[in-house]
């Protein structure tokens, strides 16, 4: 059975507990330094804002302790935006080898200027190495075609496709392994890292997720006896 840890509060803080080379592999969705706010009207009304989302002032010192947790020979996955990716690429290249910058296509798209932009499909994720992580299953494709969360099921306002992430969890680490997500939200690589047979350890800041994320993971456990 999977172990999980769980630690709510500002992960920059509680990423100095996690032991210098405990971790297996990074899957995270911090914050994209945009001040978004989703303009559907079934999340707006549903989901507060995302906290410290004005500014990237703390993504070197996160890659840093990404970088030092993970063990060598190890992947991290990190979704962006496409708002701030200079930013994000900069950062992660002082601490990772990017090996790609990898493209979720959702299965709609959200709203921004309707009648000044391209409607937006899609997300990034920087996907590298801390020396040289090897597939466990296969090599696919670097753009990914899974749905959105619906509206009607989301527990968060950015939440990830489970089996997109159990894809990620499955090519780069082995059973066993620890999977650190320090900005878990809702719980979904938790979720994701058990139903895969890895260990997990989850960072939250918000109370709020942080519960959501507890009783989900705990209920994927509970399922998997």
């Amino acid at each position: 059975m999977s172990e999980v840890t769980l630690m709510q509060g500002d992960c920059l803080e509680l990423m100095k507990k996690t032991p210098d080379g405990s971790a297996g592999l990074v899957v995270t969705d911090p914050p994209y330094g945009m001040d978004f706010q989703s303009n559907r009207r079934v999340i707006k009304d549903k989901f507060a804002k995302i906290k410290n989302d004005q500014s990237l002032d703390w993504l070197d010192g996160f890659f840093s302790e990404c970088n030092r947790a993970m063990s060598h020979n190890t992947a991290i996955y990190c979704f962006c935006s496409w708002h701030n990716i200079d930013s994000f690429k900069v950062a992660f290249e002082k601490h990772f080898k990017l090996k790609n910058l990898c493209v979720w296509v959702k299965n709609n798209h959200g709203s921004g200027d309707l009648k000044g932009a391209y409607a937006p499909k899609h997300e990034f994720i920087l996907y590298g190495h801390k020396g040289r992580s090897l597939f466990r299953e296969t090599r696919v494709p670097d753009v990914f075609n899974f749905p959105k969360v619906p509206s009607s099921k989301l527990v968060h306002p950015t939440e990830k496709n489970i089996e997109m992430l159990e894809l990620f969890i499955r090519n780069s680490s082995d059973p066993a392994d620890v999977v650190l997500d320090p900005f878990m939200g809702s719980g979904t690589t938790g979720v994701a890292a058990v139903n895969t047979g890895r260990d997990f350890t989850g960072i939250e800041l918000d109370s709020e997720y942080f519960n959501i994320a507890k009783s989900r993971i705990q209920e994927t456990k509970d399922r998997l006896l």
